[in-house]
Parts: structure tokens; C-alpha cells; sequence
């Protein structure tokens, strides 16, 4: 029943499914953030010069979502390819390493947002 299942926003921040391996420290997980946004733009680069050819024509700039799945999803396999960690396990030590908030990954979190945002807007 709806009762016995908690929704997502009721599990708390430590309660995890995906355990951090002792590797993936403050340090790794930026070296992580940068080569995913890296990875990012170069993926991201065909999608945003198809929204740009749709701006010039005057149609609405519509971008498929399943060419974004599979963006993320060769973007996950290369990040686990080199670094031995899951998207999981990259956004639990993005929550245990505070690093929303912390100073030091505010420069790679822009590089991030400024990707996502020029090829969806």
C-alpha cells in the first residue's frame, strides 16, 4: 500500500543505495564533475547546433528527450569506464561532500548548468 512506501523525499540524505567506494574522495569526485562536464559539451555540441538551426529557421526549438537519455547514458559508461563509480554513487558524494554548497565546485557545477542550458535552450 501507499502507506508501507515512502516516497523518495522521505528517505533521509545518509540513507544511500549506492555505497561510496573509499576512491571516490573530495578531490576525485571534482576530477569526476570536470571530465563529466567534458564529456558534456562534446556530446552536447550536436544537440545545441540543431536548437541554433532551429532558432534561424523560426521553428520552436524542440529537443528530443531520447537523444538526451542517450547522451546520458554514454556519458555514464565513460565515467565508469575511467573512474569505477555510477552516476549513484557520483550524486552521493555530491551530497556527502556538500559540494552544492561548497565554494570549490562551484566553478565545475556553472560548467555543468551553462552545457545543460545551451543545448536546451
Amino acid at each position: 500500500s501507499a502507506v508501507s512506501r515512502p516516497s523518495p523525499g522521505h528517505l533521509s540524505r545518509s540513507c544511500q543505495v549506492a555505497p561510496l567506494p573509499e576512491s571516490l574522495t573530495r578531490d576525485r569526485l571534482k576530477e569526476v564533475m570536470t571530465y563529466n562536464a567534458v564529456l558534456l559539451e562534446k556530446e552536447l555540441l550536436p544537440i545545441k547546433e540543431a536548437a541554433a538551426r532551429q532558432r534561424q529557421s523560426g521553428t520552436q526549438v524542440q529537443v528530443d528527450p531520447r537523444a538526451l537519455a542517450a547522451v546520458q547514458g554514454r556519458i555514464s559508461a565513460q565515467v565508469h569506464a575511467k573512474y569505477g563509480v555510477t552516476d549513484e554513487q557520483v550524486m552521493a558524494a555530491v551530497e556527502k561532500f556538500g559540494a552544492r554548497d561548497d565554494p570549490g565546485f562551484k566553478a565545475i557545477l556553472q560548467r555543468i548548468a551553462q552545457a545543460l542550458n545551451g543545448a536546451l535552450a
